[in-house]
């Protein structure tokens, strides 16, 4: 046993050794008998406190910012028992000091660093460290960040559309909703076209959440997309964001061109009736017989009544051709214009009934 060496145990499969006095010793120490995974060979006593101190530091630090709302995560340290919390520090360049950010002793393995404070246009360096307990792991820092710079601008959110006849009124959502917030260099940029030709594109670039579209063809379908950008300066490049999805709307007509559509249609049809009605017509007189035998088809006498006419020995048929002999009943008329001429009619109307009652006799004698 080495002077003032009072214990080495094993805690949370960590090994920790600890001292009295102010003299530390070398120690040579198996890997089985300290319960570590692996021997401690030729250490002084203050590495060994400052290795086996220690928690594994968070990997994959990354930022994410999107629209100004900005993120640092990394992957959590896994230990066999107990709660790992982490703590995340920033420093500028301006300012070489750590200072905190409501992320101190968080479980979460994210940190929200967003704050009025931190300015858009600041280069910052972040840093996050594991802590159980009194044992810490190392500090893992981050790339330079500049928020103006490297955030990713989404694209915008078209609203509302109105037609006109010659123009189009886009309105869009703000980009950067919080509250208090507002970027000087912020600009959108409109992009145009007409969708049958999709090839010129025209572009303008505006300050506003609404803009028009002017000098445009009536009747035509426009498509549009809106793109924002933080212009730089001396010091920080432009940043350009995401494009939005394209939207197509379709232009109007103007109350002249509406009236003479409405007159050309009104006397299209009127024209379109008349040939129709005179077509029809000298198709019925052409195709006459036709029609008429379609919608009037000739008389079929039934097949049980035609075997009855066929019948020799009925005597309806007969009597149905003797009558069909006979001449028919007429009458005369005698057209005079005098007292003899009236006489005239008059003896031939009785003339008329005594022929007329003769016949009557014979037919009821047969």
């Amino acid at each position: 046993a080495l002077p003032n060496a009072l214990l080495i145990k094993l805690l949370n499969n960590i090994c920790v050794a600890e001292f009295l006095g102010k003299e530390f010793y070398c120690l040579i120490v198996l890997a089985q008998r300290a319960g570590c995974g692996r021997p401690l060979l030729g250490t002084s006593a203050t590495e060994d406190r400052e290795y086996l101190l220690q928690l594994p530091a968070p990997q994959n630090v990354t930022i994410y910012s999107y629209n100004y709302q900005n993120l640092l995560r990394w992957a959590p340290v896994k230990v066999n028992s107990g709660s790992v919390l982490y703590t995340v520090q920033y420093t500028t360049k301006a300012c070489e000091d750590w200072e905190e950010i409501n992320c101190t002793n968080i479980t979460k393995t994210e940190c929200n660093f967003t704050h009025p404070f931190i300015k858009s246009y600041w280069t910052i360096t972040l840093r996050v460290r594991a802590e159980l307990g009194q044992v810490k792991s190392d500090w893992v820092e981050t790339n330079d960040f500049v928020a103006k710079q490297d955030t990713i601008i989404g694209p915008p959110v078209i609203e509302n559309v109105t037609s006109t006849s010659d123009s189009l009124l886009l309105s869009f959502l703000p980009l950067f909703k919080e509250d208090g917030f507002q970027e000087d260099n912020l600009w959108y940029n409109v992009f145009y076209w007409e969708k049958s030709t999709n090839k010129l594109k025209k572009s303008i670039q505006t300050r506003n959440t609404q803009i028009k579209l002017q000098n445009l063809k009536q009747m035509t379908e426009y498509c549009f997309q809106i793109q924002a950008e933080l212009l730089g300066d001396l010091v920080l490049k432009s940043n350009i964001g995401l494009l939005s999805d394209i939207i197509c709307n379709k232009t109007t007509v103007d109350d002249v061109t509406k009236t003479v559509i409405v007159v050309i249609v009104f006397v299209g049809t009127i024209v379109t009736v008349v040939i129709l009605a005179i077509t029809c017509y000298l198709l019925i007189k052409k195709f006459q017989k036709i029609i008429k035998y379609w919608f009037q088809p000739p008389f079929k006498i039934p097949p049980h009544i035609e075997e009855d006419l066929k019948d020799s020995e009925m005597p309806v048929l007969e009597e149905l051709q003797n009558n069909y002999a006979e001449e028919d009943f007429w009458d005369s008329l005698s057209v005079v214009s005098s007292a003899e001429g009236s006489q005239a009619l008059v003896r031939n109307t009785l003339n008329t009934n005594v022929h007329s009652d003769s016949r009557s006799t014979e037919r009821e004698k047969t």
